[in-house]
Order: structure tokens, then C-alpha cells, then sequence
């Protein structure tokens, strides 16, 4: 069941604290136009009066000079405050330095964000404000048979404004995250029923999929040495002793779930990396790089089996023109043309990349010679029969047919996998330039005569 729970997330309550009337407009304006909620402040005086009170904000910013305080002095009064010991604090200053910045930090302040111009300072305001957001969007799994420590844990975490979902046994946590995406799971290591909160630790890590490193906060009644070693050793990241305090399991738990989300980011960076790696920019194929990687492991499927592998070539003929005459502008939507009539003609199975230039690669399995012929004559056709980008054009396509023959349980070396595939695009290579040689738009398959290698 879900404790607590915001379905869409609210405003980010903000509390600037800045003397200078000018900035601080600059500022409340650039964090109202990302939707936050903000009360501004000039002196620290009336915002701590105002935090003591009824005012319950999610991030602090303010200034370096305050008319009746400094910035430090204004940071360990707010940590004395209710709530106050968790609460991100910013730091405003126009002092580039170094030393300020580690300084600052050191003194217990969560950022330091440097004055500048609005242009200059949205960014930064608006990360600012989207790391709250995503704190708060925060998805936890707590697995507690205690329905006053469930109810506890909820408390504690409503200020954050997070999503908490309870349920009692282990077996139904691995159920749950089989069937919803979290941030956290927070886990009694001592659970009634055959699979206990240790269990459910060391089931997490052993999966073989990205949940096995979603974060674990441990709860645990005995503050042992031998059961803290314990929880970390199945896994755990964090823990928390019971009775829990309300500010070390906000904190403990926003740490986490920090965590997990910039875990997640660099995932994602890095498969936008890989994609980008392997990808065309021009017309959305495969480039070469791909086809380096998958081309081996399709020869040494063929020479398991013994099924032919088919290499074709295709460049289309006169490209130079298209560009001269008309630009190459033009002749980059000739391509993407090209690119998008050839998906049309592959299967989900084949590989079809950009080689270079106007010159496209395929890699077709189980096409032998008379199949791949026909089929080199179909794409020579569909560029041939409908215009490409308005222009009337051809292509000229060599193939190569590698037929294996059997070899039941012998694998080749990625080296002779990779001769292989060298030697295939290499004889196709060869195939497209008698094809060119004898008057363009035509297609020339030759059959490899043993195993080709470069």
C-alpha cells in the first residue's frame, strides 16, 4: 500500500535570502519563471523567524552578506531548526575564488552558485530546481512488517515529499519490483517467512540486470558490529538503527536516491554515447563502427552452421554530379532518400550501414549466390524505378556469397572472424567496380572461393 504519496510533484518551495533588493528580484524572478514557489527575504532575522514558523520550504538560497548576519552564521542556526539539518542550503556570492567555494563547502553549505547575468545564471537555477523535482519524484519500497515503524518511516519522509510504498514481506518486494520501477528500497534485515530482509538483499544484488545495483538502506534494531558487517557484505549501501531519527534517514535516504538518479543519467549519457558511436548523424543508419562489431560475430554464426553469408556494396553512380550540380545540400537529401529506400528493402536480420560517402554496406545471412543475386537486382531497381529527392538516379551494387561448409561445434577466433569479414566487403568492393566498370547501374555477385580474408 502506498504511506505517503505527492501524484504530481508540487512546486519547489524556495526561500531566498539576499540584502541586495536588485539581485534578489533578478533571482525570484528567474526561479518563479521554472515554477518554483518563492519567499524572499532581505535580512536572516525574518527568514529564521519565518523557518521556526509555519514556513516549510525544500532548498535555501542565500547571499554571502546579509545586513544583520553572515552567511555562515545564518547556515548553523537554520541546522538547529526543525528539519533544518537536512535542508539544502546554496550559497549566492560574486567571489569567483577557489578558496571561498571549498571554504563554503566546508562550512557545511550544500552549493555555492556564482552571481551573473540572468542568461548566465538561469541554467544553473534551473538544474538546481530539477534536482529537487527529481527528489521528490522519488519512488520508495519499504519492506517493514512493523506497521508503526511503517507509519514512522512515512512521517519522516513526508517532508520530502516522496512516494512510499509498504509491504510486509520480502517475497512481495521482489514482486513489486519485478512490476514497478523505484528509487529505494528500504528493508528490515529481520522479516518473518522463509525469505527474510537479508535474503531479500542478497536476491537484489544477484540479479543480472540494473536493478541488481538499485540502492538498499538496511533497518536494523541491533546496533552490532558483526550485523552491520553482515548487511553491507549481502549488500546493503546504507543503514539505519532503530529507533530511526527523523533527520539521519532524510538525509541517509536523499543521499541515496541522489544516487540512483545520477547512476541512471550517466547510464543513459552513456547509451546516447554508444548510439551516437554507431550511428549516421546524416541519415540515421549504422555506420562502419557497427558493423565492425557485428559483422564478426554473423561470420562465425555462418561458419558454425554452415549457412552462407552475403557482402554487397552499393554506391550510387554519379554522385559527384548531384553535388555540383545541385549542391550539397541536395545531395544530403539524396542520401537520407537513399538510406530510407533501402530500410524498406532489408530484414530485421541483415546489417545495413553508411560506409562512406554515397557508398552503403549490407551483410545478409543465409542469402546464397542466387538469392542474393535477385536480390542485389531488386535494390538496384528500387533506387532505379522512383526518383531520390526529386533526381532521377542509379546505383551499381557488388556482392560477394560466402557459403561455409559445416562445422558443428568449432568456433572461429574473432581474428579469423574478423579476416573473414575483411574479405568479404573486400571481394564485394571488388564486385562494385566491375559493375561500374561495365556501364553502371548494374549489379556484379561473385562466389568466394573458399574462406576470403583481407
Amino acid at each position: 500500500m502506498v504511506e505517503t504519496a505527492a501524484s504530481a510533484a508540487p512546486p519547489v518551495r524556495v526561500a531566498l535570502i539576499d540584502a541586495n533588493a536588485a539581485a534578489r528580484a533578478v533571482v525570484q524572478g528567474l526561479l518563479q519563471a521554472e515554477g518554483a514557489d518563492v519567499h524572499a527575504f532581505g535580512h536572516g532575522e525574518e527568514a529564521l523567524l519565518a523557518l521556526a514558523g509555519d514556513l516549510r520550504v525544500d532548498v535555501v538560497l542565500v547571499s554571502r552578506h546579509l545586513p544583520d548576519m553572515g552567511a555562515l552564521e545564518l547556515l548553523r542556526r537554520l541546522r538547529q531548526l526543525p528539519g533544518g539539518a537536512v535542508l539544502p542550503v546554496v550559497l549566492i556570492t560574486g567571489d569567483a575564488t577557489e578558496s571561498l567555494r571549498l571554504s563554503a563547502l566546508e562550512g557545511g553549505f550544500t552549493e555555492v552558485l556564482l552571481r551573473a547575468a540572468p542568461e548566465q545564471l538561469a541554467p544553473h537555477l534551473r538544474a538546481l530546481l530539477r534536482r529537487q523535482v527529481d527528489l521528490q519524484r522519488a519512488r520508495i519500497l519499504l519492506v517493514e512488517d512493523s506497521p508503526t515503524m511503517a507509519a514512522a518511516t512515512a512521517e519522516a519522509l513526508a517532508p520530502l515529499g516522496m512516494e512510499v510504498e509498504h509491504v510486509l514481506r520480502a517475497h512481495e518486494a521482489l514482486e513489486r519490483l519485478e512490476q514497478q520501477a523505484f528509487d529505494l528500497v528500504i528493508v528490515d534485515v529481520v522479516l518473518p517467512g522463509v525469505l527474510t530482509g537479508l535474503g531479500l538483499l542478497s536476491a537484489i544484488r544477484s540479479r543480472r540486470d540494473d536493478l541488481a545495483e538499485l540502492p538498499v538502506l538496511a533497518y536494523t534494531g541491533y546496533d552490532e558490529r558483526a550485523r552491520r558487517v553482515e548487511m553491507l557484505r549481502r549488500g546493503a549501501n546504507d543503514y539505519v538503527t532503530k529507533p530511526i531519527d527523523a533527520d539521519e534517514l532524510r538525509a541517509r535516504v536523499s543521499n541515496l536516491v541522489r544516487y540512483w538518479r545520477l547512476l541512471q543519467q550517466v547510464r543513459r549519457q552513456h547509451a546516447l554515447m554508444m548510439r551516437q558511436a554507431v550511428t549516421d548523424a546524416l541519415t540515421g543508419l549504422h555506420n562502419r563502427y557497427l558493423l565492425d562489431d557485428l559483422g564478426p560475430r554473423l561470420v562465425r554464426r555462418a561458419w558454425r552452421g554452415g549457412e552462407p553469408l552475403t557482402a554487397m556494396m552499393l554506391d550510387l553512380d554519379h554522385f559527384k554530379d548531384v553535388n555540383d550540380r545541385h549542391g550539397h545540400d541536395r545531395g544530403d537529401q539524396v542520401l537520407q532518400a537513399l538510406a530510407q529506400r533501402l530500410r524498406e528493402h532489408v530484414r530485421p536480420e541483415d546489417v545495413l550501414v553508411r560506409y562512406g560517402g554515397e557508398e552503403f554496406a549490407l551483410l545478409l545471412p543465409s542469402l546464397g549466390p542466387q538469392v542474393a543475386a535477385a536480390h542485389a537486382e531488386r535494390l538496384r531497381q528500387a533506387v532505379a524505378q522512383r526518383p531520390l529527392a526529386g533526381l532521377a538516379l542509379t546505383a551499381s551494387i557488388g556482392a560477394c556469397v560466402w557459403q561455409p561448409a559445416p562445422t558443428p561445434g568449432a568456433a572461429a577466433s574473432a581474428e579469423e572472424a574478423t579476416a573473414v569479414l575483411r574479405g568479404l566487403l573486400v571481394c564485394a568492393d571488388r564486385c562494385l567496380y566491375r559493375a561500374k566498370g561495365a556501364g553502371r547501374d548494374r549489379s556484379v555477385v561473385e562466389v568466394a572461393q573458399g574462406v576470403p580474408r583481407a
